[in-house]
């Protein structure tokens, strides 16, 4: 932009020294001159006016497909706590109930030996909370798939470096929330493993206790 201000500028010079105390003087080659300089001036504003509306402007690419990534994304937290919370307030639906009919647990409190009851507790709700956030987190991932497979198919269709370079940035934060969902299932993995593994350290201990209460 400076480079044609300067040149309006020069032209605006040869235009005042045309004139005299407001009388038009010079032959017929200053005008033509002066008209080749405008023109040129023209020409050089609307390749800069072009090159700056290249980098310039918004396209909406970064809104295609955002809000159904953050629903999809907002359904399984990020600790395992929350999944837990969750699922035991319902809100994984008919996949929670789904996997219940399933597993056909028992209560908590039809055990005689309420730590047993209380370890059968812990362990039923992990494998549920486990089941229904690994197909959320399934559900979401897809989600994220379905969303890039579209914004790469407007690949040919950017405008322009802007447009090129926000649609590239929205692809990017989508793969970006597909890979979060797949942390959260290795996290809800190995979560589920732990707890098993300590389910059968719980029952391990059981025994003990009753051979050595027995042996006594």
């Amino acid at each position: 932009m400076k480079g044609a201000f300067v040149a309006a500028t020069a032209a605006m010079a040869i235009s005042t020294s045309a004139f005299a105390t407001g009388v038009p003087v010079g032959d017929a080659g200053t005008w033509t001159a002066l008209a080749a300089q405008l023109a040129q001036l023209k020409q050089e504003y609307d390749t800069l006016k072009q090159q700056y509306g290249a980098v310039t402007g918004s396209y909406g690419r970064g809104g295609q497909g955002l809000s159904d990534a953050i629903d999809a994304s907002s359904i399984v937290p990020g600790s395992w706590q929350d999944v837990v919370s969750q699922q035991k307030s319902g809100i994984y639906g008919s996949r929670q109930a789904t996997y219940e009919k399933v597993m056909n647990t028992m209560s908590p409190d039809d055990f005689a030996d309420k730590s047993e009851g209380a370890n059968y507790r812990m362990s039923t709700d992990s494998v549920r909370s486990a089941l229904a956030g690994g197909e959320s987190l399934y559900d979401e991932a897809q989600t994220h798939l379905r969303n890039f497979q579209n914004l790469s198919q407007q690949v040919d269709t950017t405008q322009n470096v802007k447009d090129a370079a926000d649609l590239q940035n929205r692809m990017s934060a989508e793969l970006g929330m597909a890979q979060s969902a797949q942390t959260k299932l290795q996290a809800i993995n190995a979560n589920l493993t732990a707890n098993q593994l300590n389910e059968s350290n719980q029952a391990t201990a059981e025994r003990e206790k009753f051979f050595s209460n027995v042996s006594k």
